[in-house]
């Protein structure tokens, strides 16, 4: 019956058999990535993961040969070997470096947490690469999603090194939402209004954080869903600037939730977002103002053309 409502943000949940799982399933994640060409080749370790260590655990090019004592065959999927019924904090791996098998423990991750490990890496690599193509002149500020926590740090790189910038990329790619859009769109909607200085001293502007005096973009794509919707349909109505990407996901209603008396849970959608113009974001999204893709190729290259033309167009109204 929900599949049929077609509608996002909804959910059932109950505490009857039907919930009773005969099987469990955990997988164990080292904090690692494996070489593209061999799936038991250690690549490298993932930063800030459990395993960057001053000395160590794993080294590039370290083959792993057995999981907990049980030698792993090349052509089984990898998975199969680090898959439990129970959570495992920590493996005995055996591996072979120069020549020798050593045997490791090591402490492990679960999968969402290296997808976050893997996801703070590519918003590094993100600002990196947009301070050297810029010479520092732009700004990079990725959203993970719209909770508090992300607020938070959003307002630390407003008011750190993106308020030293000439010009700001909010990257909200991938975000997958929460409640913060009118937070976020108050503190970028801040425009100076006087300056004043102690004494001898420089001017400085009030508020002391006016990002809308600088040129700003907002990039956006197919994963950007719910708040992240809202964010973006607001940034292009109060005129901060462009939107660049693709077409939002069309996910974006706010849920109540309402417990039944058997003790099962549904979440049913209660606040509908639109526009000033009357468009239903659930169903129209968020449209770029410029439409450049991401392909699967540009992928495997490493290339980031949505990020690219940010820097173009910003750089353009410098």
């Amino acid at each position: 019956m929900l599949g049929e409502l077609n509608a996002s943000h909804m959910g059932f949940r109950s505490q009857g058999d039907e919930e009773k799982l005969f099987y469990n399933a955990y997988t164990a994640c080292l904090g690692v990535v494996y070489d593209d060409k061999n799936p038991y080749a250690i690549k490298r370790i993932i930063r800030r993961s459990n395993l960057e260590l001053t000395e160590p655990l794993f080294y590039s090019g370290d083959i792993i040969r057995a999981v907990n004592g049980v030698a792993v065959d090349p052509s089984v999927n990898r998975e199969f070997y680090f898959t439990f019924p129970a959570h495992m904090e920590e493996l005995s791996i055996t591996v072979f470096r120069k020549g020798k098998e050593l045997m490791l423990n090591v402490p492990t991750h679960t999968p969402s947490q290296i997808y976050s490990l893997l996801y703070d890496e590519w918003i590094s690599a993100n600002k990196e690469y947009v301070n050297k193509a810029t010479n520092g002149r732009v700004a990079y500020v990725q959203m993970k999603d719209m909770s508090n926590q992300s607020y938070e740090q959003f307002v630390i790189d407003m008011t750190t090194y993106a308020e030293k910038a000439d010009a700001l990329i909010l990257d909200l790619r991938y975000n997958r939402g929460g409640n913060v859009h009118d937070d976020v769109l108050n503190f970028l909607s801040q425009k100076p209004y006087l300056n004043w200085k102690y004494r001898e001293g420089m001017l400085s502007p009030q508020p002391h954080f006016a990002p809308s005096a600088k040129p700003m973009i907002l990039v956006m794509n197919e994963h950007s869903l719910s708040d992240a919707e809202m964010t973006a349909a607001g940034f292009r109505e109060l005129g901060l600037g462009k939107l660049l990407g693709t077409e939002t996901y069309r996910w974006i209603i706010f849920t109540s939730g309402k417990s039944l008396v058997d003790g099962s849970f549904v979440r049913v959608p209660a606040w509908g977002c639109y526009t000033l113009d009357g468009d239903n974001l659930e169903l129209t999204g968020v449209s770029p103002d410029i439409h450049v893709n991401t392909t699967f190729s540009d992928r495997l290259q490493n290339i980031d053309p949505q990020l690219n033309k940010a820097i173009e167009e910003m750089l353009k109204e410098l």
